[in-house]
């Protein structure tokens, strides 16, 4: 039976036995493809319910404040492009120390 189970596309499988699996309640529970209505039960089934996304809440916003650098703002201009690739260069330039120092200054001008 279990080289039949193994060849058998479905969301769970009982053999031998009727409604065990459901009685397990920590196996997520639910169809195939077409079959069923989806994952419940476990934590497959919790994460089939959620919409799983980011929230951040800036707790020190009255003495920190995250802002997007004017040269970076709408519309852009020329010095918006001097001055991304001078964030990139800081960052993540690990072997050329002197692009890092010129990416400093230009961040200083302002692009």
């Amino acid at each position: 039976f279990t080289k039949i189970g193994a060849n058998i596309q479905s969301g769970m499988l009982t053999i031998n036995d009727f409604g065990v699996n459901y009685l397990i309640q920590s196996l997520p529970f639910g169809g195939w493809n077409d079959s069923g209505f989806g994952r419940f039960a476990g934590p497959e089934g919790l994460r089939a319910c959620c919409h799983e996304r980011s929230i951040v809440l800036d707790r020190f916003s009255a003495f920190i404040r995250t802002s997007i650098p004017p040269p970076l703002q709408y519309p852009m201009t020329e010095k918006s492009f001097s001055f991304g690739n001078a964030l990139i260069q800081l960052f993540y330039n690990d072997y050329d120390i002197a692009a890092k120092i010129k990416a400093i200054l230009t961040l200083c001008k302002g692009g």
